[in-house]
Order: structure tokens, then sequence, then C-alpha cells
């Protein structure tokens, strides 16, 4: 297994390396082990992309870090749609490796997010569950590429040991005793997705878990990002009604 001294040091990556929070400086400052692991686990692993994505229930989730946009689409549509490998690879504790995503089992399993996937031009997705030292889940590494294609012996153990070692730098990493404002949920896309849900439940007085079930579905039926729709609702853009479910 790779300790964590045999990554080196870290240096700093450009905005454009990272285009999933351009805005986001701060937060990006204070993750720099995990920005550059997930950069060497793509390029060691052989896949076109990685991100990191962090758990507090089967239902909540915060991506943490995206090596390319296509990367952080595949994480949103998971929250999104509430299904795909890197939830099911949270839940049961148990690697999700997917070297084909046109093969019937996986657009069975999964009838919404196999075709929004492809159409994204991703045909593999590898999801390993982040532990800490004790075994407790924190979240999930999930590595694309746009061919389809298994990974052979000696890139399944690369990815393992990546995941293996960056389940307690993420949570060090996110120490709000560290960095205190990165727990501020206005500094990441996810997080302003349940401040727009906790507005929008308000207006249509219903609870917040109803309001952001109804901002999912808002999302998949009319072929937006969730994130967007949050934004929309947090700068006023958006408003609901009670009668009026679909906001006005």
């Amino acid at each position: 297994m790779f300790a964590v001294a045999q990554f080196g040091q870290v240096g700093e990556m450009s905005a454009e390396q990272n285009p999933t929070r351009p805005d986001d400086d701060h937060t990006v400052s204070v993750l720099t082990r995990t920005r550059t692991l997930c950069g060497q686990c793509s390029d060691v692993v052989g896949v076109d992309g990685a991100a990191v994505a962090v758990f507090a229930s089967d239902t909540s989730r915060d991506l943490v870090y995206a090596t390319d946009i296509t990367a952080e689409r595949i994480d949103e549509l998971e929250f999104t749609l509430g299904e795909g490998p890197g939830l099911a690879a949270y839940r049961s504790s148990v690697r999700e490796l997917h070297p084909d995503l046109t093969d019937p089992a996986t657009t069975t399993r999964w009838p919404m997010f196999a075709p929004e996937i492809l159409d994204l031009g991703v045909r593999a997705v590898f999801a390993f569950p982040l532990r800490m030292f004790n075994g407790a889940r924190i979240g999930v590494l999930e590595l694309y590429h746009t061919q389809p294609g298994r990974l052979d012996a000696q890139h399944y153990r690369a990815a393992a040991n990546y995941a293996a070692a960056l389940g307690p730098i993420v949570v060090e990493e996110l120490d709000p005793s560290r960095h205190p404002t990165v727990i501020d949920p206005t500094l990441s896309p996810r997080g302003k997705v349940h401040v727009a849900a906790g507005m929008a439940a308000v207006q249509l007085r219903v609870s917040p878990t109803d309001a952001l079930a109804r901002l999912r579905a808002m999302a998949f039926a009319q072929h937006r990002r969730i994130t967007v729709i949050a934004q929309d609702i947090i700068t006023a853009r958006l408003r609901f009604r009670p009668e009026e479910p679909g906001g006005n």
C-alpha cells in the first residue's frame, strides 16, 4: 500500500486543471494533497479523470474535487438521479467496476444514469469506497474512461491504493478546526443546492427533503444541471409558489 510520504511534496495546480471550482480558490487551496493524489491516480491508472465525493448519508453528498468537468458532471448526475456506481460503492462498501457502460446489466441497473453518462462520452467507470483507518465509510473515489476496457491487475491495485490513501487525507484536509471556512455550505456547488432546497422548502411550504426531491426532478425533466437551478433560486431568478410546484 502507498504510504502518504511516498506521494512526495505537493505543488500548486492551475485553475485550468480544476475547472469544477474556478471561483473557490480558498477551498481548492486547502485540498492540496487531495488534488494531487487525484491527478496522480488518473495518470497512473490510465483513466481520463477522477473525482472524490464525501457523503453524510446515502442522499447527502458533496463533491470535494474533480480533475475535470466530465468527472464533475458524473458526480452531479449521481447526486441528481440518486443512482450510479459511486453511490452504489458507498452504500455497499464494495468497489464498483464497470468497464463497459453499454452492457445491458448496467443500463438495466441504472436506467436513468446510464443513458445520461453515455451522452457525456463516458464508456467506463470505476468507483472505490473511501474509508478512515477504522474502516468507517466517508466517501468515494470515482474514475472514468472515454473508452471501454477493464483495469488490469496493476492499474486496479494502484487505484485501490490511492483510494486507501485518500480517505484519511480528505478528512484531515476538510477538518473544520484547521480550515473553518471550508465547511461553509455556500462555498461548494453542492452546498448551494442544499441552501436552495431550504429556500424552496419555505416557498413551497414543504420539508427540505421534499424540496430537494423536487429540484432533482426538475433538473432531470428539464435536462438542466441541478447546481444551475440552485443558483437561480439563490439569486431569486426562480421562485416557487405552493400551488405551482414547478415554480414560476
